[in-house]
């Protein structure tokens, strides 16, 4: 659950955040978004266009979620933490809503990737792009999808063939994954990773 003092995205009367369609029920909001950014992650997956910066990363976001959020493609104006079960309940901090965007240009200046390396090389930094991004935690909503279909293009445009069907359908465990990079065990991230390039290549 999402703590903070007050949470402008989310719908006072029903506690659901606040969409196009309407919706006051928190299950049918899941159902309804997992439906329809399934649809536009795929358009964004096959169009061949790709900009590394984090603006982009921004416009991504607002592609994916332009069918039900307001907030899509903005930065987050509140801080916000979440409690993790990876953590045993305690609380995983993101950075705090002014600092976003300073942070992720630094995110984007300072990760960018060498695809010329060895395997373990390229693992190693993508994991360390894809976890300074999301510690950061840009958006209200959407971050690890947002962050690893970034990556994905991200690696198609430097001629990285990953196993991308592996990471679409290890959305959760890669946000746990992540949460655990942010707190110095990269081990469960670097894996998938390192999974996804190993498999991409017999692809």
């Amino acid at each position: 659950m999402v703590k903070q003092m007050r949470d402008i995205y989310v719908d006072e009367n029903t506690g659901v955040l606040i969409n196009y369609l309407g919706i006051t029920d928190a299950e049918e909001l899941n159902q309804a978004e997992s439906d329809l950014t399934i649809v536009r992650l795929k358009q964004i997956l096959e169009s061949p266009d790709f900009e590394y910066s984090s603006d982009a990363l921004l416009d991504l976001h607002k592609s994916m979620f332009q069918d039900i959020y307001p907030f899509a493609g903005k930065i987050r104006k509140i801080d916000m933490e979440k409690s993790e079960k990876m953590l045993s309940g305690f609380p995983m901090i993101f950075s705090g809503s002014g600092q976003i965007s300073k942070k992720l240009k630094k995110a984007f200046k300072e990760q960018e990737v060498d695809f010329n390396g060895n395997k373990t090389e390229v693992t190693r930094a993508l994991a360390g792009f894809m976890g300074s991004i999301w510690e950061i935690h840009p958006f209200r909503e959407g971050n690890t999808r947002s962050i690893i279909t970034y990556t994905m293009k991200y690696a198609r445009h430097n001629e990285l063939n990953l196993d991308e069907a592996l990471l679409l359908n290890s959305f959760a465990y890669i946000r746990d994954a992540l949460v655990m990079y942010v707190y110095q065990e990269p081990k469960y991230l670097e894996k998938i990773i390192l999974d996804s390039i190993e498999r991409g290549i017999s692809l």
